[in-house]
């Protein structure tokens, strides 16, 4: 989905650095030379359009990749199953979608979802709303050239040293172009990375200040060593710099810093410290909440790969019935729902069947190694009504509508075709 047409915001580009200039040029130019007057308008323009060339890439091609991605891996009904999952308020308003199962042919249906998805992708993802942003981020840049020139050429007077200016400026804007292009690299550049850029563009002087004179015993001079420490904490990210501040202020308060644990999303797998770290940040902290929230935009707020989302909620489903007991079933590969709705379908055959006597032996198997990991671990009858529990929840039937086989994609049923059963009560206790 490559847009030619966002190529036009360099002319937005161009257009404030104008404006900058047009207001500028007047206070100026009878007091500099036009040698000074020529190296300030190519800073702001240099400094203007290495920050926004990566944005507009991403706006005109990555934006268009990156919706792909969702769309490779909802289709074939399985957009349909997303929506009624988390949007249900909003499929209710469409014919189409209203009822389920639906009454009409599967191809109205895959249209209304279609379409129901871009209006809503658009809506929390869409091209126009990094606009905002941007220019924020582009007056920002041209605020701070225009500062550092004035108190460079003597005719701003600032309580910081231009060192400490120039140097936290620097490590400000290495952040904020490093990083834009990492995450237009990856795809996973999203709104609220350009305001983070923007503030931290405007909060560079003060926080490179800040770290001046907390490193400084002599306040009339600056050392080497706290012009390189400003140009650091510049170029920190935004997350250890926020680390940084908090633990400077409770030094400060005498409050000691408390740690804070993700629950149990470090324990699935694939997940690191800085991924539950990530996933923290957006508020995800639990397997709960992990369930609860929807992929497409914790993708989209994290970064992280679509396909990888959609891995650790399978997981999380398995862990929210077996807790710690799931480590048990991951080394038996029953650590997602596929694998096991999977299993649960060859326990459905024919118990003369070679596949259901096999099916058999893993659930026996993986019941034996629930009960040898200890605690209140189910036995085996206990054990195929949680795999059934597992695959007839409806986040299961979408997970399973996201997965390609040989013929094609997955499309589960929309309902049980049979009830659950319920499970085998303990047989009384002799006297």
């Amino acid at each position: 989905m490559k847009d030619p047409k966002y190529y036009g915001m360099w002319l937005c580009v161009l257009a404030l650095d104008a404006a900058c200039l047009s207001i500028v040029y007047p206070l100026v130019a009878g007091e500099f030379s036009q040698l000074y007057l020529s190296g300030y308008v190519a800073l702001v323009l240099l400094a203007s359009c290495l920050a926004a060339a990566p944005l507009i890439r991403f706006l005109v091609t990555g934006w268009g990749a990156r919706y792909e991605e969702f769309r490779n891996r909802l289709n074939d009904g399985a957009l349909a199953f997303y929506l009624r999952q988390f949007w249900q308020p909003r499929t209710d308003r469409e014919p189409a979608l209203k009822i389920w199962p639906p009454t009409v042919s599967q191809g109205e249906v895959d249209a209304a979802a279609e379409r129901l998805f871009g209006v809503i992708y658009r809506e929390h993802y869409g091209r126009s709303v990094f606009i905002t942003p941007m220019i924020l981020l582009q007056v920002a840049i041209a605020f701070m050239a225009t500062l550092f020139t004035f108190a460079e050429m003597g005719k701003l007077a600032l309580p910081v040293n231009n060192l400490i200016v120039a140097a936290s400026i620097a490590g400000a804007y290495l952040f904020v172009v490093s990083d834009m292009v990492t995450s237009v690299r990856r795809r996973s550049l999203n709104v609220a990375d350009v305001y983070w850029y923007a503030l931290r563009m405007t909060l560079a002087i003060p926080i490179g200040a800040a770290v001046s004179a907390a490193s400084s015993a002599d306040a009339g001079s600056v050392s080497a060593l706290q012009t390189v420490a400003a140009f650091a904490i510049g170029a920190f990210p935004m997350d250890v710099l926020m680390k940084l501040l908090r633990r400077l202020a409770s030094r400060s308060f005498g409050s000691g810093e408390q740690d804070q644990n993700s629950d149990q999303l470090i324990k699935l797998e694939g997940v690191t410290a800085d991924i539950a770290a990530g996933m923290a940040a957006e508020g995800v902290n639990s397997i709960e909440q992990l369930i609860g929230t929807d992929p497409v935009l914790l993708s989209i707020r994290t970064g992280f790969p679509f396909k990888f989302i959609l891995r650790l909620s399978s997981q999380a489903i398995v862990w929210r019935y077996f807790s710690d007991h799931g480590a048990s079933l991951a080394r038996l590969g029953l650590a997602d729902v596929a694998s096991i709705a999977s299993l649960n379908e060859k326990l459905e055959l024919p118990e003369d069947d070679p596949r259901r006597q096999q099916a058999d032996k893993v659930a026996a198997n993986a019941a034996g190694a629930l009960q040898a990991g200890g605690g209140a671990a189910p036995d085996e009858a206990t054990l195929r009504f949680l795999f059934g529990e597992i695959c007839n929840q409806p986040y299961t039937r979408f997970l399973l509508s996201t997965l390609k086989h040989k013929n094609g994609y997955r499309r589960p049923r929309l309902l049980s075709a049979k009830p659950t059963e319920k499970p085998p009560e303990e047989p009384p206790k002799a006297a």
